[in-house]
Formats: C-alpha cells, structure tokens, sequence
C-alpha cells in the first residue's frame, strides 16, 4: 500500500504545480500538457415529461446553454449546461449536436455528438459537460455554439434549435 500512497501525493503535486495530467481516465486526453477534463458526450437526463406530436414531427420548445464559472485559465475548466424541451413523434429519430467554438471570430474547436437515443421520448432534459481549457489557449472572449439538427428515416438533416454562450479565458 505505500506504493499507492506515494504515486498518488506524487500525481497530486504535479498537478498542482504544472498542469501536468493525474493517472489517466478512460475519458480523458492530454493536450498541451494539462488536464482536459472528461468525455465530451454528455448524457442528456429528462427532468419532465411532455404530451407526443404525429410521428415525423418535432418541436423545440426551449434551448438555452450556459457557462459556469463565466471565467476561466488556461488548464482549467468550465461546466456547459445545456437545458432542452421539446416534443417528438414517435418513430426513429437523429439527433446531431454540432458544438463550435469561437475566439475572435475564429472557429477555434468543434465537437459532434449523436444524441437521438438519449432523447427518445418529448420531455424536459438536461445535460451538463465539462469543457476543458487547454493549456496555450490564448487570453480572450469565447463563444459556444450549439445546432442540433434532426433527420426522420433516410430525410434530409433539418436545423430545429440553436443555442449559444460566451465565456472568457484568462492570462
């Protein structure tokens, strides 16, 4: 047990004092040097449920995001939450969330998640992911973009809701 015990004062020390990873999770990348934080799916968990629509149909009734802390450094990171209702037919449904980030009008990172089993009924759903701040991301304003687009049987992809956030990166 002592082995354990110095390994993991040794991974808490490097971390603090330069960014360096701890012991590596399934869902976690390095970059730059610094923690990233873990997957970038999130799992969408239904608060409430809603009434259905004809099958084929579908309707976003809300779609917010935000950023918590607003404030970030360099290997840190932020929490994007992400609140959606909306009310569906029945049927097999994609769901594709194409996350985009920007600095100075400049896309900087994207991120595409299939998110259509996670939401198979209507309802209130939530889901929250954790957004690393690489270690040379340069000082700055941000914004996320979030488009989920959805496509019935083989049909042509169709835009039904876009949400965005800024936040700030810190020297």
């Amino acid at each position: 047990m002592p082995h354990w015990r110095t390994l993991g004062a040794t991974s808490l020390v490097l971390a603090a004092i330069g960014c360096v990873p701890l012991p590596h999770h399934p869902h976690e990348a390095s970059a730059a040097g610094c923690r990233v934080g873990t997957a970038w799916s999130t799992a969408y968990a239904r608060l409430r449920i809603l009434g259905t629509l004809a099958p084929g149909e579908i309707q976003v009734l809300h779609y917010q995001l935000s950023v918590r802390p607003r404030r970030g450094r360099p290997c840190g990171s932020l929490v994007l939450t992400k609140d959606l209702a909306l009310q569906r037919g029945a049927g097999p449904l994609h769901i594709v969330e194409i996350r985009d980030f920007y600095t100075h009008g400049k896309l900087v990172a994207n991120h595409r998640a299939f998110i259509g089993h996670e939401i198979a009924t209507s309802g209130v759903y939530e889901a929250r992911v954790t957004l690393p701040i690489p270690g040379p991301a340069p000082p700055g304003r941000y914004e996320v973009v979030s488009l989920l687009y959805a496509r019935w049987g083989l049909g042509s992809p169709t835009l039904i809701a876009r949400a965005k956030a800024r936040f700030t990166v810190a020297p």
